[in-house]
């Protein structure tokens, strides 16, 4: 039974589910916007993967929720590029790396430091106070996915 707490509590986390939505999608379209290279969201985020190592196909496919054809064809595109380069497994011939080249590192800082310019623009204006909440609840969300994560 829906009480009036409920309904209230209802609205807010859809309303805090748009609000993450718009965010997110703000911000990722900010910085494939002004980056020198336009990238899409898919080859944002697999480079974003491959930015703390060589991974295979599968482990991005994992990250990113999509088939390994769908990986596949953005891999092509990303090392057709020169911003990824694919490597073959000596002991398995099954087993494809990905890892980022240094023009695909340089590109992937570029939308770092975009990014961080966002960020210090949309929130230089709340106190510290406030950032020091916003922080500690996205901690909060941040170790609940993590928990959720390893108990799947």
């Amino acid at each position: 039974m829906n009480t009036p707490n409920n309904q209230d509590k209802e609205k807010t986390l859809l309303q805090l589910e748009e609000i993450f939505q718009e965010v997110g999608l703000y911000m990722t379209k900010k910085v494939l916007q002004d980056c020198e290279v336009k990238l899409t969201h898919p080859q944002y985020f697999t480079m974003k993967r491959l930015e703390s190592g060589p991974a295979t196909v599968s482990e991005v496919a994992e990250y990113l929720g999509v088939s390994l054809s769908a990986i596949t064809s953005m891999s092509d595109r990303l090392v057709k590029t020169g911003y990824v380069s694919r490597l073959r497994s000596d002991t398995d011939r099954r087993l494809v790396w990905l890892e980022l080249t240094q023009e695909g590192r340089r590109i992937f800082l570029e939308a770092g430091h975009i990014k961080m310019k966002m960020m210090y623009d949309l929130l230089s204006n709340l106190s510290d106070d406030d950032l020091s909440f916003l922080q500690r609840i996205y901690l909060q969300l941040l170790e609940k996915i993590k928990n959720s994560n390893s108990e799947a």
